[in-house]
């Protein structure tokens, strides 16, 4: 039975990838597996923009990987002002500024490889791209096409539809929402990128030479087909499959799916190609020894860490006084190390413009850094990941700047941040935003029992249940937990027994207690009606009044904004409390209790 990418990405375990500069850009290189021939091939992957970017990174990293197997070397990056890059000029300059990086980034792949034919594969603007580069890169064999985007305004139009229908699942007012083109999620595209694009029409890119290509057309588009039509009338060696599980993959970074025989074709297609047969030339110099990047206020290393260096992260240090704190920023399992919005980025540079250093990372399985074999696939709200922090933990002591620490996470970031800190009593804070429980009791990620109860008369949910597509067991066991909580909760005053049944009436209390018995500064951030809060009100009541017997809790109810913080505002008033937060821990003579609310 052939062995699937999803398959390979369980097996056996591997470093993350090798971090380099090339310029003032940074990139992730994959070398080819020792043992493997290496291949006078090697492909450069372009990314797409926003949300499908933050859902195709974990499939890049397994492509990647699973190129590095059969001896192909690959090069990953951030195009200027996207996910962990510097926001500088190239990006003012539109998609002449990123085509300009991208030749960068494929001389930077040639050098560290070895390899003198390049394949570009990009999926959306970065498929776009990869079409756009075939007159000016000499040494392109070939590209992989994956959905691309073949008019930029109609393009813009989709992106504008897509974060309205975003926006209104996530519950932002229509006055907080960003509608500046190609803005999505709280991700805004760089304006001379949005300007470029309302001409781009993939129909008539001058191709000239005719490399072979590999073309993943969407299901039932006119265009794709169309564009397929002029490739082939243009006299390109053309291989089109249907890119099956697009939907799957793009719609919901919290449940992406991996399209394992998309990524098969892909690796038969570049096993066919001719360079493939012909061994690299020897490698004209190896990565530098210290990938950092500077700006004004700040210095940022992209480097790996923990056993078999299978943990990428970045750390961010001023370039200014160090005032003695470092904070570690957490993932969720479902955006990488930049961040909802690049909140991460953007959190660790304003730290590091106060004297703050920083680290965020991902853990095991999510966006660049490789799976731990045994693990879950899924590692929401999962407790293996403590380890990882545990990790994170161990390399900022290794650094000597561990005096004073702060740990932060959002959502799932926020409970793994919460039980790191009670696991480990090195942490000195720790900041959470909007974390679901303290102790987890749940399958996978629960709604509050309004929303099930109003996902009983939909017929989308209906047709899911129908399907197989909803996992009935966990659901069972959700709506389960929050009735028996309620019952508890109300029952607790006359009946003693049912009191241990509430998911954290006693453990949680105890876990509190340990923390202030520490003296560890624990700051809780809601957004004002996100579903974290039904079971906080069961744990601390309503108005979080049982809170008062932890002197070293805060307690901060963020108005207008989602779970993710995506309205700008938002953003800036956490960025702002953890700055402060951050700030106190390096002058404790201060206090520990912040007044803002």
């Amino acid at each position: 039975m052939k062995q699937t990418g999803m398959n390979r990405e369980q097996g056996k375990g591997r470093s993350a990838a090798q971090p380099t500069v090339f310029g003032s850009h940074i990139g992730l290189f994959t070398a080819a597996d020792d043992g493997a021939p290496k291949s006078d091939l090697a492909v450069l992957f372009l990314n797409p923009w926003g949300i499908e970017e933050m859902c195709t990174r974990r499939l890049y990293r397994v492509l990647a990987e699973r190129l590095a197997e059969i001896g192909i070397a690959s090069l990953r990056f951030d195009y200027p002002g996207t996910a962990n890059s510097l926001d500088h000029t190239p990006a003012e300059r539109g998609l002449s500024g990123w085509s300009e990086v991208i030749g960068k980034a494929a001389e930077e792949l040639k050098v560290l490889s070895g390899a003198r034919s390049l394949v570009f594969l990009g999926q959306g603007i970065g498929a776009s791209l990869a079409l756009m580069q075939v007159r000016s890169e000499p040494s392109l064999a070939a590209i992989a096409l994956l959905a691309p985007v073949l008019k930029g305004r109609a393009y813009l139009r989709e992106l504008s539809l897509f974060s309205r229908l975003i926006d209104d699942g996530l519950g932002i007012k229509p006055e907080l929402r960003d509608g500046a083109p190609g803005s999505i999620a709280g991700l805004r595209m760089p304006p001379a990128v949005a300007n470029d694009l309302r001409t781009l029409d993939l129909n008539n890119v001058e191709i000239g030479t005719k490399p072979q290509i590999f073309l993943a057309e969407r299901p039932g588009l006119e265009g794709d087909t169309a564009f397929r039509d002029s490739l082939q009338a243009a006299g390109c060696q053309l291989r089109t499959t249907p890119f099956a599980g697009y939907d799957a993959l793009v719609s919901n970074p919290l449940n992406q799916e991996i399209p394992d025989a998309l990524n098969d074709e892909l690796v038969e297609w570049l096993q066919s190609l001719p360079q493939y047969r012909i061994p690299s030339a020897p490698p004209a110099r190896s990565p530098v020894a210290i990938a950092s990047i500077h700006s004004a206020k700040m210095r940022e290393t992209f480097l790996r860490f923990g056993p078999q260096d299978r943990l990428y992260g970045v750390l961010c240090e001023p370039t200014e006084a160090f005032v003695g704190v470092t904070a570690v920023i957490l993932t969720t399992a479902y955006d990488h190390a930049a961040g909802w919005a690049r909140s991460s980025v953007e959190l660790a540079r304003e730290l590091a413009a106060i004297g703050v250093s920083s680290l965020r990372f991902d853990s095991a399985g999510v966006g660049d850094s490789p799976p731990v074999a045994g693990r879950r696939k899924q590692v929401l709200y999962d407790e293996s990941q403590i380890a990882d922090v545990e990790i994170a933990r161990d390399f900022i002591d290794s650094l000597g700047i561990a005096a004073r620490t702060i740990l932060i996470g959002r959502c799932s970031g926020a409970y793994v941040a919460f039980r790191s800190v009670l696991a480990d009593p090195r942490w000195d804070a720790c900041m959470i935003v909007n974390p679901v429980a303290f102790r987890w009791r749940f399958k996978g990620l629960p709604k509050t029992l309004k929303a099930y109860m109003r996902n009983v008369f939909d017929m989308e949910t209906v047709r899911r249940l129908w399907n197989g597509e909803v996992d009935l067991g966990a659901v069972t066991k959700n709506i389960s937990v929050r009735l028996v909580d309620r019952a508890a909760t109300g029952l607790s005053p006359v009946f003693a027994p049912a009191r241990p049944l509430t998911q954290l009436t006693a453990q949680v209390h105890r876990d509190f207690q340990s923390l202030a018995n520490r003296g560890a500064v624990l700051s809780i951030i809601y957004t004002e009606g996100d579903d974290g809060q039904e079971m906080f009100r069961i744990n601390f009541g309503d108005a979080g009044e049982r809170l008062a017997a932890y002197p070293n809790v805060q307690l901060h109810l963020f108005p207008d904004a989602d779970h993710n913080l995506t309205p700008l505002p938002a953003r800036q008033k956490m960025i702002e409390l953890a700055k402060l937060q951050a700030l106190a821990l390096g002058h404790p003579r201060q206090g520990k209790r912040l007044a803002i609310c």
